[in-house]
């Protein structure tokens, strides 16, 4: 079977037709290509440097069983990007056995203290607090959702799997239908970004419709100048996977484009105490 390549550039992502599948997604000889590209749209911000080291790049798959995801405009960015960096975590995927006890550990960051913490443990059983204790009666695998409030009313979401029983790890129901298209670091300086696109990879995968991208940005700094003193900060990563819904399609023989636009200026946040966080801000356009 000829396979096409896939190329990653600026943050464009290109999809042509190629088909590989795993598990239990249905092979077919048909096949195409993804092209990824960054960029980095101006803004006013007085940020000389903004280098973000991104480790991985996946794409999902959708399933047959899958929900059809509503088609909207061809530009779409990543939640809650208006919500101050506030950010919930909730740690996880949980193993255990039958009545084991499981240590759910809960986090936030951003925002405004205190936070308040609720856990909805997919059993029909739920707990207040940011570490809970709860056990399972039943094998299976369950879905957890973690609600943090701050105390602005401001929400978020944190959604984990508990895995109780004969369970493989490596069958993190979290991890289905993902396929890799960068498992190398790459750093870039998204100020020098703006106006321009660089490559990101290039990849064949397997015809069919695909519904998100998901980025793992593993460290970021920013150079400002604050009043003519140059400073460089470190930038906290509250969760370093940014997940992009975009429903896109693979042809057979052709090629999709995908940019990832990033803003810099809407990602980063200041905590207080001239601490920084960096909450991706990405809009996804397609060519």
């Amino acid at each position: 079977m000829e396979m096409k390549k896939l190329l990653i550039v600026g943050i464009t992502l290109v999809l042509a037709g190629t088909s590989f599948f795993s598990g239990c997604i249905e092979e077919t000889e048909a096949t195409g290509t993804l092209h990824l590209q960054i960029t980095d749209k101006p803004a006013d911000l007085d940020i000389l440097y903004a280098n973000v080291t991104i480790s991985m790049i996946q794409v999902h798959k959708s399933g047959a069983d899958d929900e059809e995801e509503e088609e909207e405009d061809d530009e779409y960015e990543n939640e809650d990007e208006e919500d101050d960096g506030f950010i919930a975590d909730g740690d996880g995927p949980y193993f255990g056995e039958i009545d084991e006890d499981i240590d759910f550990t809960g986090n936030a960051s951003g925002g405004t203290k205190p936070y308040n913490y609720s856990w909805d443990f997919g059993d029909g059983n739920s707990l207040y607090g940011q570490n809970v204790t709860h056990n399972y009666s039943t094998n299976g695998t369950y879905k957890v959702n973690l609600t943090v409030v701050d105390n602005d009313s401001r929400v978020d979401w944190y959604i984990t799997f508990a895995m109780i029983g004969d369970v493989d790890e490596d069958d993190d129901p979290s991890e289905a239908g993902w396929y890799t298209i960068v498992e190398e670091p790459q750093t870039f300086d998204l100020i020098a970004l703006q106006d321009v696109k660089e490559e990101l990879g290039l990849k064949n995968l397997s015809v069919g419709k695909y519904t998100q991208i998901r980025l793992t940005v593993e460290k970021a700094e920013i150079t400002i100048d604050n009043d003519g003193e140059i400073e460089v900060h470190d930038l906290k990563i509250p969760s370093k996977k940014v997940k992009l819904i975009k429903p896109f399609w693979i042809y057979e023989d052709d090629t999709t484009v995908l940019t990832l636009d990033f803003d810099v200026h809407k990602s980063v946040h200041i905590t207080g105490s001239d601490k920084y966080i960096m909450k991706p801000t990405i809009k996804v356009i397609q060519e």
